[in-house]
Protein backbone atom coordinates (compact mmCIF):
# COMPACT_ATOMS: atom_id res chain seq x y z
CA UNK A 1 0.00 0.00 0.00
CA UNK A 2 1.42 3.48 -0.97
CA UNK A 3 0.43 4.89 2.73
CA UNK A 4 3.05 1.99 3.96
CA UNK A 5 6.25 4.30 2.96
CA UNK A 6 7.93 5.57 6.21
CA UNK A 7 7.85 9.52 6.89
CA UNK A 8 11.24 8.87 6.77
CA UNK A 9 11.26 9.53 3.07
CA UNK A 10 9.36 12.19 2.43
CA UNK A 11 10.70 14.61 5.64
CA UNK A 12 12.64 17.71 5.16
CA UNK A 13 14.83 19.30 7.47
CA UNK A 14 13.18 21.32 10.11
CA UNK A 15 14.89 24.93 10.55
CA UNK A 16 15.68 26.06 13.79
CA UNK A 17 16.14 29.55 15.46
CA UNK A 18 16.82 31.37 18.91
CA UNK A 19 14.46 32.22 20.50
CA UNK A 20 15.66 36.14 21.02
CA UNK A 21 15.18 36.92 17.30
CA UNK A 22 12.11 38.71 16.97
CA UNK A 23 8.37 37.12 15.29
CA UNK A 24 9.09 39.90 12.39
CA UNK A 25 12.54 38.28 11.78
CA UNK A 26 11.03 34.68 12.04
CA UNK A 27 7.83 35.80 9.62
CA UNK A 28 10.46 36.58 7.01
CA UNK A 29 12.56 33.45 7.38
CA UNK A 30 9.05 31.29 6.91
CA UNK A 31 8.01 33.69 4.12
CA UNK A 32 11.36 33.02 2.59
CA UNK A 33 11.78 29.22 3.60
CA UNK A 34 7.80 28.85 2.52
CA UNK A 35 7.02 26.69 5.98
CA UNK A 36 4.35 26.88 8.30
CA UNK A 37 6.59 26.60 11.34
CA UNK A 38 10.36 27.00 12.91
CA UNK A 39 11.69 25.06 15.69
CA UNK A 40 13.11 27.43 18.82
CA UNK A 41 15.54 27.08 21.07
CA UNK A 42 14.81 28.77 24.17
CA UNK A 43 17.88 31.58 24.78
CA UNK A 44 17.99 31.08 28.33
CA UNK A 45 17.78 27.01 28.64
CA UNK A 46 19.25 25.73 25.61
CA UNK A 47 17.64 22.24 25.98
CA UNK A 48 14.22 23.85 25.90
CA UNK A 49 12.70 23.87 22.38
CA UNK A 50 9.24 25.19 21.18
CA UNK A 51 7.84 25.31 17.63
CA UNK A 52 6.52 28.35 16.48
CA UNK A 53 3.60 29.00 13.81
CA UNK A 54 2.35 31.21 11.27
CA UNK A 55 -0.86 30.70 12.94
CA UNK A 56 0.71 31.59 16.58
CA UNK A 57 1.99 34.88 15.05
CA UNK A 58 -1.49 35.61 13.29
CA UNK A 59 -3.28 34.87 17.07
CA UNK A 60 -0.78 35.67 19.60
CA UNK A 61 0.78 39.06 18.07
CA UNK A 62 -1.05 40.43 14.92
CA UNK A 63 -4.77 40.02 16.42
CA UNK A 64 -3.24 41.92 19.16
CA UNK A 65 -1.79 44.29 17.33
CA UNK A 66 1.48 44.08 18.79
CA UNK A 67 4.62 45.27 17.04
CA UNK A 68 6.31 42.23 15.57
CA UNK A 69 9.90 43.60 15.79
CA UNK A 70 8.89 44.22 19.78
CA UNK A 71 8.03 40.54 20.34
CA UNK A 72 10.77 37.59 20.78
CA UNK A 73 9.76 34.29 19.11
CA UNK A 74 10.11 32.79 22.39
CA UNK A 75 7.34 34.57 23.17
CA UNK A 76 5.06 32.67 21.28
CA UNK A 77 5.94 29.22 20.97
CA UNK A 78 4.01 25.66 22.27
CA UNK A 79 6.17 23.57 23.61
CA UNK A 80 3.81 20.61 22.65
CA UNK A 81 5.69 18.98 19.69
CA UNK A 82 4.33 16.04 18.23
CA UNK A 83 7.29 13.65 18.33
CA UNK A 84 7.19 10.17 15.77
CA UNK A 85 10.33 7.82 15.25
CA UNK A 86 11.37 7.77 11.60
CA UNK A 87 9.50 4.19 10.58
CA UNK A 88 6.26 5.56 10.99
CA UNK A 89 3.81 5.08 7.72
CA UNK A 90 2.21 8.63 6.24
CA UNK A 91 -0.92 6.73 7.35
CA UNK A 92 -0.01 6.79 10.98
CA UNK A 93 1.74 9.84 10.61
CA UNK A 94 -1.79 11.44 9.42
CA UNK A 95 -3.51 8.87 12.02
CA UNK A 96 -1.77 10.75 14.68
CA UNK A 97 -2.05 14.59 13.04
CA UNK A 98 -6.01 13.81 13.17
CA UNK A 99 -5.91 13.02 16.75
CA UNK A 100 -3.96 15.45 17.93
CA UNK A 101 -5.12 18.42 15.84
CA UNK A 102 -1.80 19.02 15.02
CA UNK A 103 -0.58 20.29 11.35
CA UNK A 104 3.55 19.51 11.34
CA UNK A 105 5.07 16.35 13.24
CA UNK A 106 8.80 16.33 13.99
CA UNK A 107 10.84 13.12 13.53
CA UNK A 108 12.93 11.58 16.21
CA UNK A 109 15.82 9.16 15.90
CA UNK A 110 18.13 8.35 19.47
CA UNK A 111 16.23 11.35 21.09
CA UNK A 112 17.53 14.10 18.16
CA UNK A 113 14.97 15.68 15.94
CA UNK A 114 16.16 14.99 12.66
CA UNK A 115 13.27 15.69 10.35
CA UNK A 116 9.64 17.49 10.15
CA UNK A 117 6.62 17.18 7.77
CA UNK A 118 3.56 19.00 7.43
CA UNK A 119 0.16 18.45 6.51
CA UNK A 120 0.72 20.32 3.25
CA UNK A 121 3.48 18.23 2.38
CA UNK A 122 1.72 15.00 2.96
CA UNK A 123 -1.40 16.11 0.92
CA UNK A 124 1.02 17.33 -2.28
CA UNK A 125 2.75 14.04 -2.15
CA UNK A 126 1.92 12.98 -5.85
CA UNK A 127 0.59 9.15 -5.73
CA UNK A 128 3.99 8.45 -8.07
CA UNK A 129 6.31 9.54 -5.95
CA UNK A 130 4.48 7.34 -3.11
CA UNK A 131 4.71 4.33 -5.70
CA UNK A 132 8.14 4.95 -6.27
CA UNK A 133 9.33 5.61 -2.76
CA UNK A 134 7.37 2.23 -1.73
CA UNK A 135 8.82 0.06 -4.36
CA UNK A 136 12.32 1.49 -3.51
CA UNK A 137 11.29 0.61 0.45
CA UNK A 138 10.16 -2.78 -0.32
CA UNK A 139 13.42 -4.00 -2.63
CA UNK A 140 15.81 -2.46 0.26
CA UNK A 141 13.86 -4.47 3.04
CA UNK A 142 14.19 -7.55 0.99
CA UNK A 143 18.37 -6.86 0.21
CA UNK A 144 18.28 -6.88 4.16
CA UNK A 145 16.31 -9.91 4.36
CA UNK A 146 18.79 -11.35 2.19
CA UNK A 147 21.64 -10.17 3.95
CA UNK A 148 20.42 -11.45 7.57
CA UNK A 149 19.60 -14.82 5.81
CA UNK A 150 23.20 -15.05 4.57
CA UNK A 151 24.36 -14.21 7.89
CA UNK A 152 22.40 -17.35 9.47
CA UNK A 153 24.22 -19.80 7.70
Amino acid sequence: MVADVPVVMIMKEPIIVGGNISVYDVAKLMVKENVPCVLVVYEKNRDKIGVAKDEDIVKKVIFKKIPLDKVKVEEIVSEDILKVPPDKTITEVLNLMKKTGKKEVFIVDEGKIIGMITIDEIINISPELLDTLKSLVDYLLKIIDEVLEEDKK
